[in-house]
């Protein structure tokens, strides 16, 4: 990767958070009022929206950043998740960039180091993806 590359900024990312979490909020609606079928008609334990959505949101950038490097937002921004050395980061940079997105404190990174702290503890950052030629 070259280091001249330039990174994505704050205006990308606030967008990427929109459309994400609106797209992970239907998902959860969905799941949710699937999972309160079986709750009315099969006894299954009541459990909060909140639990849900929280899980809903970690699997839903884990499995799309660990598959495809992106999440839908990031497909429609054009940019992708990347290690810090210009590679394809490993599972276990997928599972903590996921655990520490889904946690509220994740943006408070920028006020100290420039970036998120999903980016800073999992050593990976985002860029532009390249348009393939042809």
């Amino acid at each position: 990767m070259n280091p001249t590359t330039p990174t994505i900024g704050d205006g990308t990312r606030i967008l990427h958070f929109l459309v994400d979490t609106i797209m992970i909020s239907i998902l959860t609606y969905i799941i949710y009022g699937w999972w309160n079928f079986h709750v009315l008609y099969w006894n299954y334990k009541p459990i909060q929206f909140g639990n849900f959505f929280f899980a809903t949101m970690w699997a839903y950038v884990f499995l799309f950043e660990w598959i495809f490097l992106r999440t839908p937002a990031k497909w429609l921004t054009g940019t992708k998740v990347i290690s810090e050395q210009g590679g394809r980061p490993n599972i276990f940079q997928f599972l903590i960039r996921a655990t520490i997105r889904t946690t509220i404190i994740s943006m408070f990174g920028l006020a100290w180091n420039g970036k998120p702290w999903h980016d800073t503890f999992s050593k990976t950052k985002l860029i532009y993806a390249t348009k393939a030629v042809g």
